[in-house]
């Protein structure tokens, strides 16, 4: 395994679109319409950039797989990661799926580690 850097975002990006396409999780959160596959890709582009900013991405050395790595603990409110949020909102979950983003969120939280 490798670290991924800033440059090996479209490869993760594209690895981890094609592993989740069908997740009923991800399915869940993203808006079901004719750019499903357009708003899985910016759920994983929020998710390399969550976890650049507050963890660690692994590639395979051949780069046909993608690990992301998040650390609660180091994850805080930053300008930066408001802005993503916002973003992901507007190109992946849509105004109408907020709160039950937020609610489903909330019980993962819930969950003991």
């Amino acid at each position: 395994m490798i670290k991924a850097r800033a440059e090996d975002k479209a490869i993760a990006v594209e690895i981890l679109s094609t592993s989740f396409k069908d997740n009923l999780s991800v399915n869940y959160i993203v808006k079901q319409d004719k750019k499903k596959l357009k708003r899985i890709e910016a759920l994983m582009d929020y998710s390399f950039e969550i976890c650049h900013l507050f963890g660690d991405i692994f590639l395979s050395d051949d780069k046909k797989a993608c690990a992301l790595v998040l650390y609660p603990d180091k994850k805080k409110t930053t300008i930066k990661s408001i802005m993503l949020d916002f973003n992901l909102i507007l190109s992946c979950i849509g105004i109408e799926n907020i709160k039950k983003t937020i609610n489903r969120e909330a019980i993962i939280k819930k969950i003991p580690a």
